[in-house]
C-alpha cells in the first residue's frame, strides 16, 4: 500500500473570521480617507449641540487631526462604549432610522478610527465636576482614563491616521495634498449650511505658526456663511432661487401627472448666468437633504446642463438644501452617508428644472457694462484660428468681425474651420488583398492555429468603445513593432501589426505629439501689471496656489504673496501670460487651481497642468505646425510619425478629440 503523501496545504475548512480581523477589515471600509475622518468628527460635534468647533490639522492631517467643540460632552457612564463598534446613543431599533435627525447614527466612526490610528478623547459633560482624558486600543476598548481640566465639550485627537494599514498609509502620504484639498472642500459644505455655529480650521506645518484655512462667524444666514468662507466678492451675482411648481410641459417630460403634491421645500442660491459671473469649474456647488451634505449626481447634472444653455463656458455657484419629510429620504445607503435615496425624485427634478429656467429666462437681456465688455472680448477671441481642424489650405483670419463681414470669401472659409475634415475612408478591400497576396499563406496558417480576433468595434462605431479596445490590446511598444504598408489618400498611414491592419491619421497623430511636447515644455511669457490685482481667493485656493507656485509661473502667472496677511488677502496678481492675440485672467487661475486640486500632486511625470484656454492655444500651435492632410510622405516619414506615438502619454486622439488611430481590418477575415 502506498504511504500517504505529506502536504503542507492548509485546511479548506470554513471557519469564522476572528472579531479583531473583522474589525480591522471593516474599519478600513468606513474611514476611507482624510476627508471622511474629519467629516465624521465634525458631525459628532454638530450632533452634540456645539456652537463652536475648532479643527486643527498638523502636516495637512498626516501627523494629527484635532476637533475641539463646546457641545454637551460625554457622560462618564458612556466612556466604555465610545470606541466600540455599533455603539451609539442615537438609535435603539431599526425603525428609529425613519426619524433619525442626527448626522451620525451607525456607531462606526470612533471605533474605526481606533483601528486605524492612535485615538484619544478629552471630554467634560455639563453634569461632571471635571473632565477626563481617555485613551483607546486598536479594538476600541478603553485602556486609560484620568482626570483632565477643561470646559464643557469634547476634544478628539487622531494621530498617525492609517498607521495600521501600510498600503493605505503609503497612498495617503503620496496623495497628501490632494487628500487635504478634498477635506477642506468637504468641510466647506458644513461651514455653509451650519448657521449659528462658528467653525474654524487651522493647518500647522512642522514648527511654523498655524495657518487659518476657513472661519465662519456663527451667523443666522447662509449668505453670511458664503461671505465668510469665500469672501465678499463671491456674493456677486448670487440670487435666491424661489421654488415654482413645474408647468404641464415639464411634468410630461418627467412622466408626471399634474396632481403630484408639493410636499417639500428648499433653500437655494445660484449664480446668474452672465458670462462675467460664472466660474471656470464646478468647485462651488453644494447639495444637501435636510441640512445633510450629500452627493446628488442627477441634480448636479441637471443644474449644470440647464446653466450651459445660457452660459456654456462656465459653471454656476450652487447652494441647494432640499427640505422634506424625514420618512421620504433614506440616508442609510453608504457608510459615508453622502448617497441619499428619496421619494418624489422625478418631481423634485422637474420642479428644479422649471424654477431654474424661469429664473434664468428672466435675466436674459439684463446686461451690465462689464458683461458687454466681456462678451465683446469673447466674440473676438472666438474667431481666432483654433479648435477646428482646418483644411489643407491655411486660413488667414482677421480678429475683427467688421473686417470679415466685408469679405465674403473669408466668411465662406470660416464656415469650412466649423467643419472638420471628414475624409470618406472608402478603402477597396480588393486592393489590399492584391498588396498582401504574397502573405496569404501566413494568413491561412494563422486561421488554422485558431488565433483570436482582437478587434470587433466597427470604424464608424462608438468612439469610446473603440478607444477602450485599443487601450486593452495595444501598448506604447506596439507602435514600434508596426510595419508600414503605405499611405492612403495623402492623409492616412496604413500599418500592420501581426494579424491586424490599422489606419493612422497623419495630421492628428503629429498634432497630438506636438501638443504634448508644447504642453510639457512651453513656459509662457509674462507681462507685468502696472497695478497688482488682489485675487480674493478662499484660504484653500490660496494654499494650493502657494504650494504649486511653479506651475502657475510655467503658465505665465506671477504673484506677490504675503503669508502674514489674513486668509483671502494673501495673494496679489502681478503678472499675466501673453501670447499673440490670446489674453488670460483670473478665471484661468481659478481653473488651474481646480485642476491641481482634482489631479493632486502625485503626478511626477513630465506633465504640467494647463488651463483650458492655454490648452486651446497650444493645440492651435500644434495644429498649424503638424503634417497636413494632402502631404505625400515617404516610408521614413511615416515611420517617424508612428514612432512618435510610443512617446505620447495619450496617443489615441488629438487635442480636439479627433481619433489618431483606428483598427481597419483583421487579416484573419480576408478569405471569409
Amino acid at each position: 500500500m502506498d504511504e500517504p503523501v505529506a502536504t503542507s496545504e492548509k485546511s479548506k475548512k470554513i471557519e469564522a473570521i476572528n472579531k479583531e480581523t473583522i474589525h480591522h477589515i471593516c474599519s478600513g471600509q468606513v474611514v476611507l480617507d482624510l476627508a471622511i475622518a474629519v467629516k465624521e468628527l465634525v458631525e459628532n460635534s454638530l450632533d452634540s449641540g456645539a456652537t463652536v468647533i475648532d479643527i486643527k490639522l498638523i502636516d495637512y492631517g498626516k501627523t494629527c487631526i484635532s476637533i475641539n467643540d463646546n457641545g454637551s460632552g460625554v457622560l462618564e457612564q458612556d466612556f466604555e462604549g465610545l470606541g466600540l463598534k455599533h455603539h451609539t446613543s442615537k438609535l435603539r431599533e431599526f425603525t428609529d432610522l425613519i426619524e433619525v435627525n442626527t448626522f451620525g447614527f451607525r456607531g462606526e466612526a470612533l471605533s474605526s478610527l481606533c483601528a486605524l490610528s492612535e485615538l484619544s478623547i478629552i471630554t467634560k459633560h455639563s453634569l461632571s465636576e471635571h473632565g477626563f482624558k481617555l485613551e483607546f486600543d486598536r479594538n476600541g476598548i478603553l485602556k486609560k482614563k484620568e482626570p483632565f481640566a477643561r470646559e464643557k465639550g469634547t476634544t478628539v485627537h487622531v494621530r498617525n491616521i492609517f498607521k495600521n494599514l501600510p498600503v493605505r498609509a503609503k497612498e495617503f502620504q503620496k496623495n497628501l495634498k490632494k487628500e487635504y484639498a478634498r477635506t477642506i472642500q468637504v468641510l466647506y459644505g458644513y461651514c455653509l449650511v451650519s448657521t449659528n455655529v462658528k467653525i474654524t480650521c487651522f493647518n500647522t506645518i512642522s514648527s511654523k505658526s498655524p495657518n487659518l484655512i476657513v472661519a465662519t462667524r456663527s451667523s443666522n444666514y447662509v449668505l453670511d456663511n458664503i461671505n465668510s468662507v469665500f469672501g465678499k466678492k463671491a456674493l456677486d451675482g448670487i440670487v435666491k432661487l424661489e421654488l415654482q411648481a413645474p408647468d404641464e410641459m415639464t411634468l410630461q417630460e418627467y412622466n408626471l401627472s399634474d396632481n403630484v403634491p408639493m410636499d417639500f421645500d428648499w433653500e437655494c442660491y445660484v449664480s446668474v448666468c452672465d458670462h462675467a459671473i460664472g466660474r471656470s469649474s464646478p468647485d462651488r456647488q453644494f447639495f444637501y437633504v435636510n441640512g445633510r451634505p450629500c452627493d446628488l449626481m442627477k441634480i448636479s447634472k441637471l443644474v449644470n446642463n440647464v446653466y450651459h444653455k445660457y452660459n456654456n463656458k462656465q459653471y454656476p455657484f450652487v447652494f441647494l438644501n432640499i427640505k422634506l419629510d424625514r420618512q421620504s429620504a433614506d440616508v442609510n445607503v453608504t457608510p459615508d452617508k453622502r448617497t441619499i435615496f428619496f421619494t418624489q425624485e422625478r418631481f423634485i427634478l422637474a420642479t428644479l428644472k422649471y424654477s431654474l429656467i424661469a429664473k434664468w429666462d428672466k435675466m436674459q437681456g439684463n446686461f451690465t457694462a462689464k458683461t458687454l465688455t466681456d462678451l465683446n472680448f469673447s466674440l473676438k477671441r472666438a474667431i481666432s484660428p483654433n479648435n477646428a481642424h482646418p483644411p489643407a489650405k491655411r486660413l488667414q483670419t482677421s480678429s475683427s468681425i467688421s473686417h470679415m463681414s466685408r469679405n465674403n470669401d473669408i466668411w465662406n472659409d470660416i464656415k469650412l474651420r466649423k467643419k472638420s475634415v471628414n475624409v470618406e475612408m472608402m478603402i477597396n478591400i480588393t486592393m489590399i488583398k492584391q498588396k498582401l497576396k504574397a502573405k496569404q499563406n501566413v494568413v491561412k496558417a494563422s486561421i488554422n492555429t485558431g488565433r483570436r480576433i482582437k478587434y470587433r468595434v466597427q470604424m464608424e462605431g462608438n468612439q469610446g468603445d473603440a478607444e477602450k479596445e485599443l487601450q486593452r490590446e495595444l501598448t506604447k511598444d506596439s507602435f514600434s513593432k508596426m510595419e508600414i504598408v503605405g499611405q492612403f489618400n495623402l492623409g492616412f498611414i496604413i500599418a500592420r501589426l501581426e494579424d491586424d491592419l490599422f489606419i493612422i491619421d497623419q495630421h492628428a497623430t503629429d498634432e497630438k505629439f506636438r501638443f504634448e511636447k508644447f504642453s510639457n515644455e512651453t513656459k509662457l511669457k509674462t507681462q507685468k501689471l502696472i497695478i497688482p490685482k488682489p485675487l480674493n481667493f478662499s484660504a484653500l485656493n490660496e494654499t494650493i496656489l502657494i504650494d504649486h507656485q511653479q506651475t502657475f509661473e510655467d503658465n505665465g502667472f506671477t504673484f506677490k504673496i504675503d503669508k502674514q496677511a489674513e486668509p483671502g488677502k494673501r495673494i496679489e496678481l502681478i503678472g499675466m501670460p501673453v501670447s499673440g492675440g490670446w489674453q488670460f485672467g483670473q478665471e484661468d487661475i481659478e481653473e488651474l487651481v481646480f485642476l491641481i486640486r482634482e489631479g493632486g500632486s502625485e503626478n511626477k511625470e513630465k506633465h504640467i497642468f494647463r488651463p483650458s484656454r492655454v490648452r486651446q492655444m497650444l493645440a492651435s500651435r500644434a495644429c498649424r505646425s503638424a503634417v497636413m492632410i494632402g502631404t505625400a510622405l515617404n516610408t521614413n516619414e511615416m515611420q517617424r510619425l508612428i514612432m512618435q506615438m510610443t512617446q505620447m502619454q495619450n496617443p489615441w486622439n488629438c487635442p480636439h478629440g479627433r481619433p489618431t488611430i483606428r483598427h481597419l481590418l483583421s487579416l484573419l477575415l480576408v478569405n471569409k
